[in-house]
């Protein structure tokens, strides 16, 4: 089953795309959408044609352990995304994500989707070791 990766943003959206076994994933696309309807149906349009089975949702956790706005907004949009996508959408925890995606992108792929990589091939990487079917 293919996993699509989703790195929120104010401005821009990053996705990345599992292969067909769901064991490693690449940078797929930058979605420039910033009302958060017209996002949910561009990430379930992307989901139907890249035939994935699962959401994977970044979530922004701070460090300290509390919560943030921005925290907030991701797990509402995560519940509006629920209500369009027509399959499984889960939340992954994408601290320090951004800060990966700068220091290993490919000369001329954008940061935003190279996050998204990272934050899915986690939790790719989660379910391969745990055996798990899908991770929250």
């Amino acid at each position: 089953m293919r996993y699509l990766g989703v790195d929120v943003g104010a401005v821009r959206t990053g996705l990345a795309l599992s292969d067909p076994y769901g064991i490693s994933c690449r940078p797929l696309e930058i979605l420039r959408e910033r009302d958060r309807e017209a996002l949910a149906d561009s990430i379930t349009a992307v989901a139907e044609r890249e035939d994935a089975g699962t959401i994977v949702v970044g979530l922004p956790r701070p460090l300290s352990g509390t919560r943030n706005a921005q925290q907030t907004e991701v797990e509402a949009f995560v519940t509006l995304l629920a209500t369009h996508a027509g399959r499984p959408v889960v939340t992954w925890d994408e601290r320090f994500t951004s800060k990966l995606a700068r220091g290993s992108r490919p000369r001329g792929q954008a940061e935003d989707s190279v996050a998204a990589c990272h934050l899915l091939q986690g939790y790719l990487d989660h379910l391969s070791l745990t055996g798990a079917g899908e991770a929250t």
